[in-house]
């Protein structure tokens, strides 16, 4: 019996050791990379804050938009693997996943609608979170969330204004010029400012998207996409940067 199974396997074994020793590095790389490309349907994530003080200007009537009184600073968004969304409906988000990281999500991530504060990390994540999962760096709720956490402090918005003396104002607008001499230095050369235009033709600065590899290195190079409502500020018209409004939020600066 065991002459029998060898009889079969040994044939086997040898044509897949004469594959190896015939095939070439260079013809064998390419497969790799093939299999990598697989594993990952995306090259670059967008790391993505938003301003409370204009983020509910642009919202849709579906959505009751409500601002706390602490939200003061540039908040996160999202971190979405680029040109993909929704990956794994089954792969579920639970409170248990975060429950290390509740106090800092709720400061740095906090919901400006009417859903709850979970139940927009819960939609981020089943939106963009599983598909950020193919990475190891990102495989899992909490290194996902972590990693945004992370992000934020690096690309820390709040602190490069302050340095550039670029104040939320109803009054005074700025030049973009003005914007990208602040944010080079941190956020380098691979990222976007996003405006909406209100319906007084004011160019409103919104989010700022920046492009990054799954190893949260800078740099990487996305293709243009025309999915947000949100459009890449222009120049040589002057953006306004709004001050948070609770009470009229939809329109902070009449």
């Amino acid at each position: 019996m065991a002459g029998v199974v060898l009889k079969g396997v040994l044939p086997s074994l040898l044509s897949v050791a004469a594959f190896w020793a015939l095939a070439r590095p260079e013809e064998l790389r390419p497969l790799a990379e093939r299999e990598l490309s697989r594993s990952c349907p995306w090259d670059c994530l967008e790391f993505v804050q938003m301003w409370p003080g204009s983020f509910c200007v642009a919202l849709g009537t579906k959505l009751e938009c409500v601002i706390p009184k602490d939200a003061d600073v540039w908040t996160i968004h999202g971190l979405w693997p680029h040109s993909v969304i929704q990956c794994c409906p089954y792969w579920r988000l639970f409170p248990s996943d975060l429950v290390d990281l509740m106090p800092e999500l709720t400061q740095y991530w906090p919901t400006f609608t009417n859903l709850s504060n979970f139940q927009f990390w819960e939609k981020e994540w089943q939106k963009h979170g599983t598909c950020a999962g193919c990475a190891e760096t990102l495989n899992s709720p909490s290194k996902y969330f972590r990693a945004s956490l992370s992000l934020h402090a690096k690309y820390n918005i709040d602190r490069a204004f302050l340095r550039g003396a670029i104040v939320p104002s109803c009054n005074h607008s700025y030049q973009l010029n003005t914007f990208k001499e602040v944010l080079e230095p941190i956020l380098g050369d691979q990222y976007e400012l996003q405006c909406i235009t209100d319906t007084q033709g004011r160019q409103i600065l919104v989010q700022i998207k920046v492009s990054i590899y799954s190893n949260f290195s800078a740099g990487c190079l996305l293709e243009p996409s025309d999915y947000s409502p949100y459009k890449p500020c222009r120049a040589p018209r002057s953006i306004f940067y709004f001050p948070p409004h609770q009470p009229n939020p939809r329109n902070p600066c009449p």
